[in-house]
């Protein structure tokens, strides 16, 4: 850290008092690979951390003597190195300093505190964002965010599978940012995003999206019936043919002149259940069609209907459901 650099510092700041984003943390991981004198450096200002305790100021005030004052007893060289280490552990000392006021403004900034709802325990969990935006999350989903804006920005962290409503507000883009580095940028609109470890797929209901790459300048906008995929590199925008796109929202499923081979894929999402069909029965299978509604039904009632319309046989096997002539 020979030219001191801001933005380091809030990086280390927001790292050592627990306010650090995946992006930001991935950012300062970055600068510690790039030479072991970069770890030293924040080895050193940890320590000088740890040791001044000021982080955790039970109060919540901040005392720059007190700080100033065990960084320098903590950084005394020997006489005879007073010199060559005088500038780098004196600038040392004032990055505590600068640090631990760091902290303490992120830690009484109740805008910057990150929250975090989960919907782990089976169901669909609804939350209404500081900006009034809605958002459902799907099963397993997990959403963080900030009650303020971030450099003019509403940014919130996606893992698993949630549909937003974004309130209209021109002068602060929403965005969405998930663990594989896409980002979801909107202005108002109403949308599912679907995050997977390589992939994130996108699928608007009303007005547009922008979907791309954090720190890449490949986008594609998405509009109203749309549905964009990035993964492997590639983003991709097609129409939207899939009804059932948020089923798990509405509990209604809709098939118009499906084939069972169709409808089968979108039961087993639906009902995160394995579902497989019976080779002998594929071409069979492929050439059978419905159309049909389903309305918050279970799945062994939705398929006993289509054994009923169709005529197939399934039964239980282990894990899975089989379907068979």
């Amino acid at each position: 850290m020979e030219q001191f650099d801001t933005y380091l510092y809030e990086l280390i700041a927001k790292n050592l008092s627990g306010q650090c984003t995946e992006a930001e943390s991935a950012a300062l991981q970055q600068w510690l690979e790039a030479s072991p004198g970069n770890r030293a450096e924040y080895e050193t200002l940890a320590k000088l951390w740890r040791d001044s305790n000021a982080a955790a100021v039970p109060q919540r005030q901040y005392n720059t003597a007190a700080a100033w004052d065990k960084a320098s007893q903590a950084i005394q060289p020997p006489a005879s190195r007073v010199k060559t280490l005088y500038t780098k552990y004196a600038a040392a000392a004032a990055i505590l300093v600068l640090l631990t006021a760091g902290a303490w403004w992120l830690e009484t900034r109740s805008s910057l505190k990150k929250h975090e709802l989960a919907a782990n325990d089976g169901k669909i969990k609804s939350l209404e964002l500081p900006d009034k935006s809605m958002v459902t999350l799907r099963q397993g989903a997990t959403i963080r965010y900030i009650n303020g804006y971030r450099h003019n920005q509403r940014i919130v962290e996606l893992e698993g599978e949630a549909f937003f409503e974004v309130a209209s507000d021109p002068g602060h883009p929403f965005l969405v940012k998930t663990p594989n580095q896409s980002v979801i940028e909107v202005l108002g609109t109403s949308f599912t995003v679907q995050t997977g470890k390589d992939s994130t797929a996108v699928t608007v209901a009303s007005g547009s999206v922008k979907l791309g790459i954090e720190g890449d300048t490949a986008t594609v906008i998405l509009h109203s019936g749309q549905r964009g995929i990035w993964g492997n590199g590639l983003l991709l925008a097609n129409n939207n043919h899939n009804l059932n796109f948020i089923a798990w929202k509405t509990g209604i499923l809709q098939f118009n002149d499906q084939t069972l081979l169709e409808i089968l894929p979108q039961l087993a999402d639906f009902y995160a259940k394995d579902i497989r069909v019976d080779e002998k029965y594929r071409e069979t299978a492929s050439q059978q069609k419905a159309t049909i509604t389903f309305r918050n039904q279970s799945c062994d009632d939705v398929l006993h209907e289509l054994q009923l319309l169709l005529g197939f046989h399934y039964q239980q096997e282990g894990d899975s459901i089989v379907i068979s002539q």
